[in-house]
Formats: structure tokens, C-alpha cells, sequence
């Protein structure tokens, strides 16, 4: 009798680390979905930046030249 209850508290035991492990999975899968948009978003800022910048850029050289074409 004492093998029985050792085996069916074994038992016990795996159901639970099988549903600890569900849950953790699905919070991985939850979490791994959010940081995947927040890195969507972190892209599309720094896409956002990196034209913002090209325009400063350009305006920048524009005013460059037209110093140099005044300086002459």
C-alpha cells in the first residue's frame, strides 16, 4: 500500500509541474507577443527619426552651399 501512495503523490506532483509549465508557456507566448509590438513600434520611431534627420540633413547642406555661394 505504501508504493500506491507513493506513486499516485508522484502523480500529483507531475499534473502539477505539467500545468505550471502550461501556464508558463502561455505567458512566454502572451509576453513574447507584447515585446514583439513594442519592437515594432521602437522600429517604426527610429524609421521616423532617421528621416526627420535626413531632412535636417539636407536643409543643413542647403544652407552650407548657399554660404559657400555667398562667401565667393
Amino acid at each position: 500500500m505504501g508504493d500506491e501512495k507513493f506513486i499516485k503523490e508522484v502523480e500529483e506532483l507531475l499534473k502539477q509541474i505539467r500545468e505550471e509549465q502550461i501556464k508558463v508557456g502561455k505567458n512566454i507566448e502572451k509576453y513574447h507577443k507584447i515585446n514583439m509590438k513594442k519592437f515594432a513600434k521602437l522600429r517604426e520611431y527610429n524609421e521616423i527619426c532617421d528621416m526627420t534627420n535626413q531632412v535636417f540633413e539636407r536643409r543643413i547642406s542647403n544652407i552650407e552651399n548657399i554660404l559657400k555661394k555667398a562667401i565667393k
